[in-house]
């Protein structure tokens, strides 16, 4: 079964008629820094088009306006980001979409009990596990490792470029997909043209993974099973919240250094971080994932920093890395030794491991001066 050595498509999204390849260089919308465009191109490799994506508005050229899964490659494009919304027009301003996206729609109808299932995300690969559906898991993607058991399944590649072509193979009659960070739309709408059935999942609060694991449940035909997973989970967050230190800290959580992204009001990582007595210092910021700079950190002035780098492993993450950065030698919580590791199979798996991360950032909260 392929594995790591899987090649990363080229393209970023495809219907049934066109791939979409994104055009490096240059603004796609000036005022939007997370847009991009991308010439669209037929199966043989001809140029039918182009599309410009922003997350307010987005634009595709009339000639391909009328394909009928473009809708649902621009509203996976948007979910991936943290849109919540569509405003899609054709390049002389015809609206084709326009309104809230209800993510629900994008999955495919399944098997009431659905026997084989292939994961394409560690956190829904962990939702299975918790449900008692480890069992019917067949094939997952390469970053899956809880349960231990995992580790003797097929891996069919990263978790943002899986190979399809042996998914579709597997034959599942159901498939944990995602759309949780940007580039999972290629997996999504590849799934899509294969008529692979998927559940697509995509929280960005904690009652939406609440939500999503009683959804797969019923898809599994495990309800009972599923609304104890949530039980469990409200109690946990009950008692965090009840734990919870007073006033709270102003807290930094970074997903990634080189450039430095954090977690914005859009994600349940601000919740998690409210849980475990803290203040996302960036969550005053629309969006799921925002891209900042040392200025930027220097002004929020956290009283402590996690590093929680995204794919990699706890022991390899560096929190002094964060301390020597040109820039931030006078960050107040790198120069007191306010800054720790966190494990990202926690603060970045939307699932039922998550609130783990919550109760490592209260035990290091914990210990701060008040």
């Amino acid at each position: 079964m392929p594995g790591r050595g899987v090649r990363k498509p080229k393209h970023q999204w495809q219907t049934r008629r066109a791939i979409a390849v994104r055009r490096e260089g240059g603004a796609a919308q000036p005022d939007d820094p997370r847009a991009e465009a991308f010439d669209l191109l037929d199966l043989d490799g001809a140029r039918i088009g182009v599309a410009s994506l922003g997350m307010a508005t987005q634009v595709v050229d009339r000639a391909v306006a009328s394909d009928p899964d473009l809708v649902f490659a621009v509203k996976c494009w948007l979910v991936a980001r943290g849109a919540r919304d569509i405003a899609l027009t054709d390049e002389d301003g015809w609206t084709l979409a326009q309104g809230p996206i209800d993510v629900a729609e994008l999955s495919d109808p399944a098997p009431t009990k659905a026997e084989r299932i292939v994961t394409l995300a560690p956190s829904n690969a962990e939702v299975a596990a918790a449900l008692g559906c480890f069992d019917r898991v067949v094939a997952c993607e390469d970053s899956s490792d809880i349960p231990d058991g995992f580790a003797e399944l097929p891996r069919l590649g990263p978790d943002l470029s899986p190979d399809l072509d042996a998914v579709e193979q597997l034959a599942p009659e159901l498939v944990l997909s995602s759309l949780t960070v940007p580039g999972m739309e290629r997996v999504v709408t590849g799934l899509r043209c294969r008529g692979v059935p998927q559940r697509v999942l995509a929280p960005r609060r904690l009652s939406e993974v609440m939500a999503d694991v009683v959804a797969v449940a019923e898809a599994l035909d495990v309800g009972e099973r599923g609304a104890e997973v949530v039980a469990d989970m409200t109690a946990e967050m009950a008692a965090l919240r009840e734990a919870r230190r007073q006033p709270p800290v102003r807290v930094y959580l970074e997903w990634w250094p080189r450039p430095m992204f954090t977690p914005g009001a859009d994600c349940y990582s601000r919740e998690l971080i409210e849980l475990a007595g803290g203040v996302n210092v960036f969550g005053h910021r629309t969006g799921a994932s925002l891209k900042i700079e040392t200025a930027e950190l220097l002004d929020a002035d956290p009283d402590i920093c996690f590093v929680s780098w995204c794919g990699v492993a706890e022991d390899k993450l560096d929190p002094d890395n964060l301390v020597r950065r040109e820039g931030l030698e006078s960050l107040r919580a790198a120069s007191s030794g306010k800054v720790f590791a966190l494990d990202e199979r926690f603060s970045g798996r939307p699932g039922p491991y998550m609130l783990e991360a919550a109760r490592r950032m209260a035990a290091a909260i914990a210990h701060l001066p008040k």
